[in-house]
C-alpha cells in the first residue's frame, strides 16, 4: 500500500483547499467589520519595530527645516529641493538625511575606531585620540547615489528623490584618513580600505553597512574620517560621533557611525558593494535587469542645479531675474556652466564663482531681463575640465542612481 502523505495534493486538491482559506479570510474579515473597523484597518501592516539602541525619527529630525519633505520613515529619508539650498555652505538644519538602516545611539566616551587588517599594528582610537590629531577643515559636497531617482522614465524602484534632492555641501572638521593608515602602517598587498558602520536593522540578521573603496582614494587626502560638520560635532542621523567621509564620490561611501576601518587586498563583499549601489559598465534599455558586470558606483558626473528663481515666482517685464545656482562634479573640475532661456535652442555663459576647497560646489549667476511677458523657463548645463557636457537626460539605469540631467525652472512675468 502507498504512503498517502507523501504524495503530491491533486490540482482538485488544491482549488479546495484555496477556497477554504479565502473563505476563512472573508469570514474574518465579515468579523471585523462587524466589530467597528475598517478592511484597509484590518489588513494595515504593522510598522517595523524599531532596533534595539536606536533615535526615534523624531528625536533626530527636530534640528531640520520643515522644507525637508521626508520620502521614507524606515529608513529614515529627507530632503530639500534646489530652490532651498541657495547656500556656498550648506547649514546643517537643511542636510539632506539618508538612513540604510536606523540612527544609532552611541556613548561617545565609550566609542572607539578599530584600525585593522593589512597593517603593521592595529589601533584602537577613541574620540580625544583624533582630536589630538591633525584636525582640518573642507567644505565638501555629499550626494546620495539616488539623488534625482525620480526624474528617470520609467521610475526604478528605490527612495523617492526629486531631480535636485538629497545633496549638500557643508562644511566638515575631521582627520585625513591617510594620517590614520600612515599611524597603523598599511601593508604590501592592500587594495580596498573598509568601512564599518554602526546602524542596524530591526531584525539581527540584516547585514551591516560596509562599504570599502581603493587604496589611491584612501590615500588622497580630503577623504577623512569627520568628526563635525559646520563647527558643531555632527549631530546623531549624520554620524555622531564620528563617520568616514569620500567626498566627490556616491554619499553610501562615506559610512557613519564609523566603529572600525580594515585594510583589504580585494574590494569588500557584502551587500552594499555587490547588491546595491552598482551601476551598468555599458548604457541598457530603459527596464532591463541589472547586467552581472555591473560596477560599484563612485565618483559623480558633471551636474548642476538652479537655487534661484523657486519654480513658477513672478517678476514683471524689464525686471531683473537674478538666476543663480550650484554646479559640482566627482573628480574633476567645473570649467563654465551655460544658461537658456529658450528651451536649449540657444546657450549663454554664466559667470562661475572662482574655485574654493576641492570638492566643494561652485556658485554660477546671471541677470537676465525678460522682454516679454508669459510663462518662461531658464535651464542650466554644466560642462567639466574633462569635456563632459551635464545631458538632458542621463543613461537610465536600474537602481536609478547617478543622474545629472539638465536643470530646468519656470517662472512667470507679468506684463
Amino acid at each position: 500500500m502507498s504512503d498517502q502523505s507523501n504524495m503530491a495534493p491533486s490540482p482538485a486538491a488544491d482549488l479546495h483547499a484555496a477556497r477554504r482559506r479565502f473563505m476563512s479570510r472573508v469570514a474574518g474579515l465579515g468579523a471585523v467589520v462587524a466589530a467597528g473597523a475598517s478592511p484597509a484597518q484590518a489588513q494595515a501592516p504593522a510598522a517595523p519595530p524599531e532596533a534595539p539602541g536606536s533615535i526615534s525619527n523624531a528625536a533626530v529630525m527636530a534640528g531640520k527645516d520643515s522644507v525637508l519633505r521626508p520620502h521614507s520613515e524606515r529608513p529614515l529619508t529627507a530632503s530639500a529641493t534646489a530652490e532651498h539650498q541657495n547656500f556656498l555652505i550648506t547649514p546643517t538644519r537643511r542636510m539632506f538625511v539618508r538612513n540604510n538602516l536606523n540612527t544609532p545611539e552611541i556613548d561617545a566616551g565609550k566609542h572607539v575606531l578599530t584600525v585593522r587588517g593589512l597593517v603593521d599594528r592595529e589601533l584602537t582610537l577613541t574620540l580625544d585620540d583624533l582630536r589630538k590629531m591633525n584636525v582640518w577643515q573642507q567644505v565638501a559636497m555629499l550626494e546620495c547615489a539616488g539623488s534625482g531617482r525620480t526624474a528617470f522614465r520609467p521610475t526604478p524602484r528605490g527612495t523617492t528623490w526629486p531631480d535636485t534632492g538629497g545633496m549638500g555641501c557643508p562644511q566638515w572638521q575631521g582627520v585625513s584618513l591617510a594620517e590614520i593608515l600612515r599611524m597603523a602602517g598599511v601593508r604590501g598587498g592592500a587594495e580596498h580600505v573598509a568601512f564599518f558602520g554602526l546602524d542596524r536593522g530591526p531584525l539581527p540578521t540584516i547585514p551591516p553597512v560596509v562599504r570599502s573603496i581603493p587604496m589611491a582614494k584612501a590615500m588622497e587626502r580630503h577623504t577623512m574620517v569627520a568628526l563635525g560638520m559646520n563647527d558643531a560635532p555632527l549631530s546623531p542621523v549624520h554620524g555622531f560621533p564620528m563617520r568616514s567621509l569620500v567626498p566627490g564620490w556616491v554619499g553610501s561611501a562615506s559610512i557613519k557611525w564609523l566603529s572600525a576601518i580594515e585594510v583589504l587586498p580585494a574590494p569588500f563583499k557584502g551587500t552594499y558593494m555587490d547588491d546595491s549601489y552598482r551601476i551598468p559598465r555599458v548604457p541598457v534599455a530603459p527596464g532591463d535587469a541589472m547586467p552581472p558586470d555591473a560596477a560599484s558606483t563612485e565618483d559623480w558626473p558633471v551636474k548642476s542645479m538652479i537655487t534661484f528663481p523657486a519654480p513658477n515666482a513672478r517678476f514683471r517685464v524689464g525686471q531683473v531675474v537674478p538666476v543663480e545656482g550650484r554646479a559640482w562634479v566627482g573628480e574633476s573640475q567645473i570649467r563654465r556652466v551655460d544658461l537658456s532661456f529658450d528651451e536649449g535652442v540657444t546657450w549663454q555663459r554664466a559667470s562661475l564663482d572662482r574655485r574654493t576647497d576641492r570638492y566643494a560646489w561652485r556658485r554660477f549667476s546671471a541677470d537676465y531681463y525678460p522682454e516679454k511677458s508669459g510663462f518662461q523657463t531658464v535651464l542650466a548645463r554644466a560642462t567639466d575640465d574633462r569635456g563632459n557636457v551635464q545631458p538632458f537626460v542621463p543613461p537610465w539605469n536600474p537602481l536609478g542612481y547617478y543622474w545629472n540631467g539638465v536643470h530646468r525652472v519656470g517662472f512667470s512675468v507679468d506684463a
